[in-house]
């Protein structure tokens, strides 16, 4: 009897040990870092990051950085900027993994999930403020970056036009934190065109939609 209890641990011992050496070699909370420049090697901020195919909903920050933690190892991640074009690398139980795009030529076309993004202009913004400045007609953007709808308010008023992005009202944190080339259009709304915001769109609203929701 006690022979073959000892057989049986020593069984179920060795049809559990591969499963449990198993689990021990299997990845869990992968933290992954992603670095992405272009081919000057210069940080590509905003650049929209795919994880086996799957768009995610942040983007590389300013400095071109991308962190996320996985719950299991990805194949492939792709990097995409809209100016530049896109580099899928295979992923090989990295920890950090620095993505460079190159491009041939000026434009490019990309598919993220259901809709295609082609950009033409290969001109780089600062920031949203340098953005409006150079891409936007009807407004007057100060040094020190305060808005105003042309045809609104007066500067002395100190009132701001209604910042919304997305379809959402943000505060001028948020909407100094837009990325440039993560921007899909930009509409300047004033008089009647402002009603469907009532009083807070008095002075004017300036509309961002982006690619990233």
């Amino acid at each position: 009897m006690k022979l073959f209890k000892h057989l049986f641990f020593l069984i179920v011992f060795i049809f559990t040990l591969p499963l449990t050496a198993q689990e021990k070699n299997t990845p869990k909370n992968i933290k992954l870092t992603l670095l992405v420049k272009d081919a000057k090697n210069k940080p590509v901020p905003g650049a929209v990051i795919l994880i086996d195919n799957i768009k995610q909903r942040r983007v590389a920050n300013k400095a071109g950085y991308f962190k996320i933690k996985l719950d299991k190892a990805p194949k492939e991640i792709t990097a995409f900027s809209p100016l530049i074009g896109a580099k899928k690398v295979t992923y090989n139980g990295q920890k950090s993994i620095i993505i460079n795009i190159t491009s041939d030529n000026n434009e490019k076309s990309f598919a993220t999930g259901d809709r295609n993004t082609k950009i033409s202009d290969p001109i780089q913004f600062r920031d949203i403020y340098d953005y409006l400045r150079g891409k936007v007609a009807g407004l007057n953007i100060s040094t020190t970056n305060v808005i105003r709808v042309r045809g609104t308010s007066s500067w002395n008023g100190g009132r701001a036009p209604l910042l919304v992005l997305n379809g959402v009202p943000v505060d001028n944190d948020t909407f100094g934190d837009i990325v440039p080339t993560t921007i899909r259009n930009v509409k300047v709304l004033k008089g009647p065109e402002t009603s469907i915001y009532g009083l807070r769109g008095a002075n004017g609203v300036i509309e961002v939609n982006t690619m990233i929701n």
